[in-house]
């Protein structure tokens, strides 16, 4: 099934669109996927939610900060240096809100992306540079 089917045969009566709002989202609402390289792309709800049920038994998040942005991560992709912990690899931005878990919207995005990159670290290994992300 289509989320939406446009009819358009000249007639009043029943031309239009059908729509299932089930499938439409609004485009600047959902939860943020961001890499430790800067890569990111927003996700629907539906998918932040599918990809946390999946990681569910692995899954670690921090708040970001002192901002309402929830960090979840895949626990396995977490590391440790000394004493500090360290996550490379791409993790999910929420909203923390009173009510729990919250999807993102409108300039959430931006902010989310700028809390995220800024806890950002350069490392080095065995000749190679990589971005992780410096957990609290």
């Amino acid at each position: 099934m289509k989320t939406i089917e446009v009819t358009i045969k000249l007639d009043p009566i029943n031309d239009g669109a059908v729509i299932h709002p089930d499938k439409i989202r609004k485009k600047e609402e959902g939860a943020l996927v961001i890499g430790t390289n800067g890569d990111s792309k927003i996700i629907s709800e539906d998918e932040a939610v599918q990809i946390m049920d999946y990681l569910s038994g692995d899954l670690q998040g921090e708040c970001m900060g002192k901002s309402h942005f929830l960090a979840v991560f895949n626990a396995e992709k977490i590391f440790k240096i000394g004493t500090r912990e360290y996550f490379v690899g791409s993790a999910i931005i929420v909203k923390n809100t009173k009510d729990g878990i919250g999807m993102l919207a409108d300039d959430d995005f931006e902010k989310a992306k700028k809390e995220f990159t800024g806890r950002l670290i350069k490392l080095v290994g065995d000749g190679q540079e990589f971005s992780a992300y410096e957990l609290a």
